[in-house]
């Protein structure tokens, strides 16, 4: 019986004993290392230079995958997509042409599924185990660009490039070895829960006024527009509120709300631009009010994201305003300005194909959804033809991508 050894095929003769006993020991980052099994000769390789596109899947999608991969039901008519779609997707990240971050909305909406685990393991298994920044923390950044233009009184500057909401580096070719910690997180999934059926009533009370007021698109634009001050206030003060609870779950929240966090960040701003601290809670507002604000991505992305849905609400449609509606507003608005392509849920893709949405907005992103999925599946091939010759040489011989 041939013993283990960690290197492995396909074996070459090494150059210092002769043995064809040299294999591949480790791969990732931007090193190859192969190693002799016998005495231990060892070689470092430097890797081609590769430049991944970044791909955003909405939770349905890793949902499909994840029932591709274990065996679950794939809904009916989509069996072959889905199918496909993983084999595609999966073939792509291994040969170093994509990466498919996960992100904090995906982190919550898998902590309330039923196998939270499982899914978990294969969305970081399937996309590469890169994630993206929080989107209160991308919101953060970009409410801090806004700070700077307006203390300096000059045009909004943001760095939209795709690695500034990146947690990893995104053009280290994957490892060969993939390590997953099983983290079990079902202990946040009642308050996640909670949380999401009150921003789902707070939506249907919206929804409510908006079917009986009819207002027009432009008119909820400029209230969503112009929301930012007293929306920021009123979080505020709900926090402050909660910070006297006695119950310890309750306090720790609201001292590490997004809003918290971003008063205390721009307070610090203010300091170091020599702004007296009797004035730097009047400074915050000021910026919070400011034209150059509502310039932000998030910001006005959402707002007409929020101006669209009335539309289709006053219009009568019923079924829009969902429990997962908000969470993809969320996901759009942060991402869409730096990602490369985004897969979306089909009404997500058709408000962002109407006017004014698609002539007044500007971004990275291409969109894609169940209704264009030949498109995606095109998009897909495109970038695997154009995978360099060296990249595909050494994604072979690593993971056996052929």
């Amino acid at each position: 019986m041939k013993s283990f050894t960690w290197e492995r095929a396909p074996f070459s003769v090494c150059v210092v004993c002769k043995n064809k006993t040299f294999g591949l020991l480790r791969a990732g980052g931007h090193t190859l290392t192969m190693r002799c099994s016998s005495c231990r000769h060892t070689e470092n390789i430097a890797l081609p230079p590769v430049d991944k596109k970044v791909i955003y899947l909405d939770q349905f999608v890793f949902s499909l995958l994840f029932n591709v991969v274990s065996g679950g039901r794939l809904p009916v008519g989509h069996e072959a997509f889905a199918t496909e779609l993983h084999e595609r997707l999966r073939r792509l990240v291994l040969l170093q042409q994509i990466i498919l971050p996960h992100s904090d909305i995906h982190r919550d909406e898998t902590t309330v599924f039923h196998s939270a685990m499982e899914l978990r393991e294969a969305y970081e298994f399937i996309g590469g185990d890169v994630s993206l920044s929080d989107t209160s923390t991308i919101e953060l950044k970009q409410a801090l660009d806004a700070a700077d233009a307006y203390l300096n009184g000059t045009p909004l500057s943001l760095n939209l490039s795709v690695d500034e909401v990146l947690e990893s580096k995104r053009n280290e070719w994957l490892s060969d070895m993939h390590i997953s910690v099983r983290s079990d997180y079902s202990q946040f999934a009642d308050g996640l829960r909670k949380m999401r059926d009150e921003a789902h009533g707070e939506m249907e009370k919206l929804a409510a006024r908006w079917a009986a007021e009819k207002p027009n698109f432009d008119g909820v634009l400029k209230v969503e527009l112009d929301a930012v001050l007293a929306g920021k206030v009123g979080a505020l003060a709900a926090t402050e509120k909660k910070k006297s609870s006695a119950d310890p779950d309750v306090f720790f929240n609201a001292v590490n709300s997004p809003i918290q966090r971003e008063v205390r960040t721009l307070l610090n701003v203010m300091r170091k631009a020599g702004i007296p601290h009797y004035e730097a809670g009047q400074k915050v507002r000021e910026v919070w009010a400011s034209e150059v604000y509502k310039q932000l991505p998030h910001h006005r992305i959402s707002a007409y994201l929020f101006a669209a849905t009335a539309r289709r609400v006053v219009g009568g449609q019923k079924t829009i305003v969902n429990k997962g509606m908000i969470n993809d507003i969320r996901a759009i608005s942060a991402y869409v300005p730096y990602l490369d392509a985004m897969f979306v849920d089909k009404t997500s893709a058709q408000l962002l194909q109407e006017r004014p949405l698609s002539k007044d907005l500007k971004y990275r992103a291409r969109i894609f959804s169940l209704a264009d999925r030949g498109d995606f599946m095109a998009y897909l091939e495109e970038l695997e033809t154009n995978t360099p010759p060296d990249v595909r040489e050494m994604a072979s011989r690593i993971y056996g991508v052929t």
